[in-house]
């Protein structure tokens, strides 16, 4: 695929610049926090002037809101940048609550909140390295295979991510599955491109590291090639800094019309309107 475009948006000077504090998933899963802390790695590599921290929702520590009282604590300013791949509750409700019980704990704290990292041409980047490291052929099917969600709309990106992946390749289909929350599987989107008389099929991980989830793709692919999770690449590393620096530009607005809290998708009315609320993690003070 062409080469992305160059960072247009560049941080402030080095005394100005806020805290990039970027807020994971979390898992229980020991790979999951080291593919985390190799990523930190090399963003500090590409920004070394930038202070770059990395705090849980869940699972793991520290959490947003012991990383958001230590930046209090240090009288800084911090960008939240959600690393996640696709806008669903976390993102919509856990963290925005958790900043905002922040700012009523530390009147004075300064937080800015990022986007999401998908959908993003850097992300199909990440994703074409992957299946060239697992061997997967340019004219295989694939199957995109991604979390899954409550909220359509995070559904939704990973479809298009699909699409997107498909547009790059166009050298045979790209079928979207999910690991939970919703269908088709990985093994349903298998047989259909066996169905439709595909021999050479394997399946790419959106995700970003290692665990649980990833692990149940694999099982389902049944030895189909499964590409690594995408977290540990360059390609993520400049992502994660060009939505810090669009935040610290103020230009990190989110794509909302068809959010779970404000259309009324049939069997979830219920969450229209729904109050921003931190989310629970062992080991916060009450």
């Amino acid at each position: 695929m062409p080469p992305t475009a160059p960072l247009l948006l560049r941080p402030p000077p080095r005394l100005t610049r806020p805290v990039l504090l970027a807020v994971a998933h979390g898992s229980r899963d020991p790979r999951a926090a080291d593919t985390l802390d190799r990523l930190v790695h090399r963003v500090r590599a590409l920004a070394p002037d930038t202070d770059v921290r990395l705090s849980y929702v869940d699972h793991a520590n520290p959490s947003i809101y012991q990383a958001l009282d230590e930046v209090a604590a240090q009288r800084q300013s911090a960008v939240v940048v959600p690393f996640l791949l696709s806008a669903a509750t976390h993102s919509k409700g856990d963290i925005p609550g958790s900043i905002a019980a922040a700012r009523t704990r530390h009147p004075g704290l300064t937080v800015s909140y990022g986007r999401v990292l998908g959908p993003h041409p850097l992300l199909l980047e990440a994703l074409e390295q992957r299946l060239v490291e697992a061997g997967v052929p340019a004219d295989a099917a694939l199957v995109l295979a991604g979390t899954g969600s409550a909220d359509p709309d995070a559904n939704a990106n990973v479809a298009r991510m699909a699409r997107l992946l498909w547009e790059v390749r166009r050298s045979a289909p790209v079928e979207v599955a999910f690991a939970t929350g919703t269908t088709p599987t990985v093994t349903e989107a298998l047989s259909r491109l066996r169905r439709l008389g595909h021999r050479k099929v394997a399946v790419a991980a959106y995700f970003l590291s290692p665990g649980r989830l990833l692990d149940a793709v694999a099982a389902d692919a049944n030895g189909v090639a499964v590409s690594a999770p995408l977290a540990d690449t360059d390609h993520v590393a400049r992502l994660l800094l060009e939505r810090y620096a669009e935040a610290v530009a103020g230009h990190s607005g989110m794509d909302c019309d068809c959010c779970v809290y404000r259309t009324a998708w049939p069997g979830r009315e219920q969450r229209v309107g729904q109050p921003q609320r931190p989310h629970a993690h062992p080991g916060d003070r009450a």
